[in-house]
């Protein structure tokens, strides 16, 4: 069976640690690909002004470029209504019934991960793979796996992927190509993604 990683978000803009993600994920858990997946209506960030889809997915596409099996998907961007985790998941497996896959979150999404949107849905159709910080929040994210998520659903199946996080968010990113910082490298973002937000005027007035 055929084993796919899912790693969806907002991706405003998408930058280099979310592409080690994937690499992590792929890896460790020897997944045939990983589909890097924007959110069209992300359900944490309603009533919050973003970039557009198809610029979100555009700078995916241009930062996947020379990356090996990992790809992007618009299939939450195609769905109309908000982009719930669970409602992706039931949809994909309709669509690929021969295809094992695998969530792929980050360790802080692991402690809030009961209040997402059908959790049951998320746990019954597809392993759930976190990448959290060393040390302290990965006793967390093991603590709370055990004595909340295991305790209050069933067919729960989280592994971790060691994976260090040290760069800047796309918060931050945002915010300093709004003071005028201009270089990719500093932003941890592909060239062509730089290239990309320049040539649309993106993030000036965030």
């Amino acid at each position: 069976m055929k084993k796919i990683g899912i790693l969806g978000g907002t991706f405003n803009p998408i930058h280099n640690t979310h592409i080690e993600m994937a690499k992590a994920a792929l890896s460790s858990q020897d997944l045939s690909e990983v589909w890097m997946m924007p959110a069209k209506i992300p359900p944490n960030k309603l009533g919050m002004a973003i970039t557009e889809d198809f610029h979100r997915y555009n700078m995916v596409k241009l930062a996947l470029e020379n990356a090996d099996n990992i790809y992007p998907s618009d299939f939450e961007i195609l769905r109309d209504g908000i982009s719930y985790t669970s409602d992706t998941l039931i949809e994909l497996r309709k669509y690929y019934q021969n295809v094992e896959f695998y969530l792929i979150i980050g360790g802080d999404s692991v402690l809030y991960l009961e209040d997402w949107h059908k959790p049951q849905d998320i746990f019954d159709n597809a392993v759930i793979l976190y990448v959290s910080r060393v040390g302290d929040a990965s006793r967390k994210c093991k603590h709370h796996i055990q004595n909340v998520l295991k305790t209050t659903f069933k067919n729960v199946r989280m592994q971790e992927i060691p994976f260090e996080i040290t760069s800047v968010s796309s918060t931050e990113i945002r915010r300093l190509i709004a003071e005028g910082i201009e270089d990719s490298k500093q932003l941890n973002i592909n060239e062509q993604v730089m290239d990309y937000i320049l040539k649309n005027g993106l993030y000036k007035e965030n």
